[in-house]
């Protein structure tokens, strides 16, 4: 994929996500971390390290997006690619993505590591 391509790429699916509260038109801002206070603080941990791990290889990502057509607020989502990235710390809660097309990373709270290996 050539530069051009990428970068229409990117809007495509930049344009299917907005802001949590707000219309449509209403756009995340592309790689910036935003930090929900619901979450534990593990959570956001991880989502940051999976950030930080998409940069190291040159792709742009938007974070706590909630998807236009059917509401769903994605924790991280990899404008590069489309692919959907969501961090949980509950194996119960994981579960109900089986089925989706979504990428799950699940935190262990008992051996919680800031430097976990998470593969993309």
């Amino acid at each position: 994929m050539n530069k051009r391509e990428l970068v229409l790429q990117r809007k495509k699916v930049l344009k299917t996500f907005h802001v949590p509260g707000m219309p449509v038109y209403c756009k995340r801002k592309v790689n910036a971390v935003f930090i929900s206070p619901s979450n534990s603080s593990e959570h956001e941990a991880m989502k940051t390290e999976v950030c930080r791990r998409l940069r190291a290889l040159k792709c742009e990502f938007i974070t706590e997006a909630v998807e236009n057509c059917s509401g769903l607020r994605r924790d991280i989502v990899c404008l590069d690619t489309g692919e959907i990235y969501e961090v949980e710390c509950d194996p119960k809660r994981a579960a109900r993505f089986k089925g989706y097309v979504v990428n799950v990373i699940l935190v262990d709270r008992k051996s919680f590591d800031i430097n976990m290996k998470v593969d993309l």
